[in-house]
């Protein structure tokens, strides 16, 4: 080989390593760019990540305030419907740098006005707090005074009650026989013609001297009332209620007996127990019962 070809050997050997040095730098450099347009898409997300959770994290907290004041549910409607706008936005935003900062100050702008108005409305919801306390000091004051006009007049009405309840009759040693047509002692119902039942009004100083008229009421085995004539009612217990027999006692505050018959010859009398009540002063004072066989 001679010396031209040499030259032009290394010449050709000096550009292809040139040229392979030129293609090794360019692939560094698009390798460098590759992994830092890598960090900046991962930053990105990162970022977008950040900035979804801020925007949850001001959700809860304006939710917290709705419904507190009905002045301001409104306004924080308004910022909820913002947040949710820009978070739709956001989620589908591409990683770009600049887009994601632009949202980042629209979301720090939205919870810097969101936070005024939640201090606002904190700020109002305590006066209205002062208020409630304020007037709950009032009710106490006035329920105090209704209390103590209530226990007066509970003990009022107790010591009436009392009263009343002391001035009521009492009856005792109540009897109910049943006679057959001789007036001797029946047991049988076949046989009883009249049903007696006596007792005795018992002493009370209490009670409104005069004359008491007092009901019987006679319950058959079957339910029903004996009864001469269905005119025979009277008031009891705010009803009208069907009576047997009736008889007019003088009473002086006395122990006073009484004795009152009802005729059931006309009665197809059942065997059973018949329920015996007996009523005065629109009160049932006694109880009795008459088995017949």
């Amino acid at each position: 080989m001679n010396s031209k070809s040499s030259i032009i050997f290394l010449v050709i050997a000096i550009l292809l390593a040139l040229g392979l040095g030129y293609f090794v730098w360019q692939n560094q450099e698009l390798k460098a760019e590759i992994e830092t347009l890598q960090d900046t898409v991962s930053s990105v997300h990162i970022e977008k990540a950040k900035l979804l959770n801020n925007l949850d994290s001001l959700e809860v907290e304006i939710k917290k305030q709705v419904a507190a004041n009905d002045e301001m549910d409104s306004v924080l409607a308004e910022r909820l419907a913002e947040i949710e706008e820009t978070r739709a936005e956001l989620a589908v935003a591409q990683a770009d740098a600049a887009l994601v900062a632009k949202y980042k100050k629209q979301i720090e702008a939205l919870k810097a006005t969101a936070q005024q108005f939640i201090r606002e409305n904190d700020m109002l919801k305590h006066r209205v707090d002062s208020l409630k306390f304020e007037d709950s000091l009032k009710k106490q004051k006035i329920d105090t005074m209704t209390i103590l006009d209530y226990q007066k007049t509970q003990q009022i009405e107790q010591l009436s009650e009392k009263v009343e309840k002391g001035s009521e009759l009492r009856i005792s040693d109540i009897v109910a026989r049943g006679y057959n047509q001789s007036g001797k002692v029946a047991t049988k119902a076949r046989r009883t013609a009249k049903i007696g039942v006596s007792g005795m009004l018992l002493k009370n100083t209490l009670a409104e001297a005069g004359s008491k008229l007092l009901f019987i009421r006679i319950i058959a085995p079957n339910g029903t009332v004996l009864t001469a004539s269905n005119a025979n009612q009277f008031d009891f217990d705010g009803k009208t209620i069907m009576y047997t027999e009736k008889k007019e006692v003088g009473y002086d505050n006395e122990d006073v007996k009484f004795e009152i018959f009802y005729n059931a010859e006309n009665e197809l009398l059942e065997i059973g127990t018949y329920q015996i009540s007996i009523f005065c002063d629109g009160k049932e004072i006694g109880r009795s019962t008459l088995g017949l066989q």
